[in-house]
């Protein structure tokens, strides 16, 4: 069985901040875990917004905290965020995710599992997962 808490993820290695200081994701579970997922709690500060593009990832997402929006990039269609609410990009959708004043707090599936480091790239995606 694991067990964890966010006490014993903050300030280790399953703690990873976005380059551009827009997000923190605490990571529970990895592909080292073997569990077939990964799955994090990530905070969207703010008053930012990031262009993310999992083209290697399946993710869903599901708000606990805050508001924002997602808007799709191919068609421009912005979906409101908010707490209940559940969004999956399994057409490995392009968008942007936008924070407004107060922290989105998002809990997140992914699959392939992440490894555990992984950040955006240039285009908003992360490297494939070798597992």
């Amino acid at each position: 069985m694991i067990v964890r808490t966010l006490e014993e993820i903050e300030g280790t290695s399953r703690e990873v901040s976005a380059r551009n200081n827009n997000w923190v994701s605490k990571r529970f579970i990895l592909a080292e875990d073997n569990m077939g997922f990964s799955f994090n709690e990530t905070i969207i500060y703010a008053n930012t917004e990031t262009l993310i593009w999992y083209k290697n990832h399946l993710e869903a997402v599901y708000c606990v905290e805050g508001e924002g929006e997602i808007e799709t990039t191919d068609d421009g269609i912005v979906y409101p965020i908010k707490p209940g609410t559940l969004y999956a990009l399994d057409k490995h959708d392009r968008h942007y995710l936008r924070a407004y004043r107060k922290d989105l707090r998002l809990l997140c599936v992914f699959n392939p599992p992440l490894m555990g480091n992984e950040i955006h790239d240039e285009d908003g995606s992360y490297v494939k997962s070798s597992k």
